[in-house]
């Protein structure tokens, strides 16, 4: 009953104080800096005078040719197989501790124990793992590329798949919008898909532990070097392990996009595709930015057609 009181409580709260976001995505991220609002957006997050998070509008995508939104490494267009944008919504802190972000890998956040949110996000390109509380969940993971709550009514309870000591509680923002709030059981109990029991009597049902994830870092991604002694030279993943890369000749390593820059200035339009001078690398390709050029990536198994100025599967 006490249980059951807890949750009506929380029902009650949330529904009084839920203020819709749908028109202004910032309001859930908490993050200053480039977002994707859609598949087809990029905006920017910005706080006004009063503290307020505002939306800013700054660049439309061309998906009819495979240039979608991307606000990871890359802050802009670039082309990909299919829209990569995580499904988002509202984030509330109920109790003291980090909670996984239900609809964003990448995300995590801090709560007070006066229920302030401090939102994060993972710099180096994994996702966070509340096993380890830190960013080492490969972005191939099931965590990273599947829903991970399932909400249809509102007061459903259902387990953190991840991490049995986390549940989640679904709450109606609207009439027709529902979203999980993160919960998690007090130290030494777990979440048995009804109610959160002493670990010791789960381990006895289930017979198991859960597995951590791996540590690898995540294929292709782009790093600064920890030892790093040059402006050219940059750390990035290759099939699992860290390895140094030069940037080419004309080129230095901007470690605010984490990309190699042309030195010089370029006659070409902001966000125009084009063949990259000085680059031995078949997969990659050059995006004009305030007429510099930055080096980006093909996807996994696709090569950089100069001609057609498009990634084609090899």
């Amino acid at each position: 009953m006490r249980s059951s009181l807890s949750i009506y409580l929380l029902l009650l709260g949330l529904a009084l104080g839920t203020t819709k976001a749908d028109d202004n995505p910032c309001q859930d991220v908490g993050l200053a800096g480039f977002v994707c609002l859609n598949c087809t957006t990029l905006g920017y997050c910005i706080r006004d005078g009063t503290g307020k998070w505002e939306t800013k509008s700054m660049l439309d995508c061309q998906s009819e040719h495979n240039f979608f939104c991307s606000d990871e490494g890359t802050f802009g267009c670039t082309w990909q197989s299919q829209c990569k944008v995580p499904k988002r919504g509202p984030f509330h802190c109920q109790q003291e501790g980090s909670f996984p972000d239900p609809y964003d890998c990448r995300r995590y956040h801090k709560c007070s124990d006066q229920s302030v949110d401090s939102p994060h996000i993972c710099s180096n390109g994994a996702g966070y793992s509340t096993l380890t509380d830190s960013c080492v969940l490969p972005r191939e993971s099931e965590q990273c590329t599947e829903e991970q709550f399932s909400c249809s009514r509102s007061g459903q309870v259902g387990g953190w798949t991840a991490d049995n000591r986390y549940f989640y509680v679904c709450i109606d923002d609207t009439e027709s919008s529902l979203y999980p709030v993160m919960m998690k059981c007090r130290e030494g109990y777990v979440f048995n898909g009804y109610s959160c029991v002493p670990e010791s009597a789960l381990k006895n049902l289930d017979g198991s532990l859960q597995e951590e994830e791996s540590s690898k870092c995540v294929d292709k991604t782009r790093y600064e070097c920890p030892f790093r002694t040059s402006e050219i030279q940059y750390c990035k993943c290759v099939e699992g392990e860290q390895q140094v890369i030069t940037c080419p000749s004309g080129f230095h390593f901007d470690t605010r996009i984490m990309t190699c820059v042309s030195e010089r200035i370029h006659q070409c339009k902001d966000f125009e595709v084009l063949n990259c001078p000085n680059v031995i690398a078949k997969n990659e390709y050059c995006i004009c930015i305030e007429q510099q050029l930055q080096i980006y990536d093909c996807p996994k198994g696709h090569y950089f057609n100069a001609e057609n100025l498009l990634c084609q599967e090899e």
